[in-house]
């Protein structure tokens, strides 16, 4: 519901991560959709009874935006989101890393 427009698209994208496509979203308004992302998981209260690192399921961030080119290969880009993401779960986890 955070990501609601027609055109956005959530996909499981490895076994615990996910992508969230936002098209003619800049870095802001990814950065706003992600942080309504966290607090809509955070408030479920979703019980993650069997993990060390907490009792509720929470959601760490890496936040990238890009105008893809024809041919261009998408591999740096990738890179980019998935260490602001390891980054966000350094922090803490429940965070968000994005360039905004």
């Amino acid at each position: 519901a955070a990501a609601n427009r027609p055109r956005d698209l959530l996909a499981r994208y490895g076994g615990e991560e996910f992508v969230l496509v936002l098209p003619a979203s800049d870095e802001a308004a990814a950065a706003a959709v992600a942080e309504r992302c966290r607090q809509a998981i955070f408030k479920a209260q979703i019980p993650h009874e069997n993990s060390p690192l907490g009792q509720l399921i929470t959601v760490s961030m890496g936040v990238g935006t890009t105008i893809p080119a024809a041919g261009q290969d998408s591999s740096p880009f990738i890179d980019l989101v998935d260490r602001r993401l390891y980054r966000a779960k350094q922090a803490g986890r429940n965070q968000i890393v994005s360039a905004a």
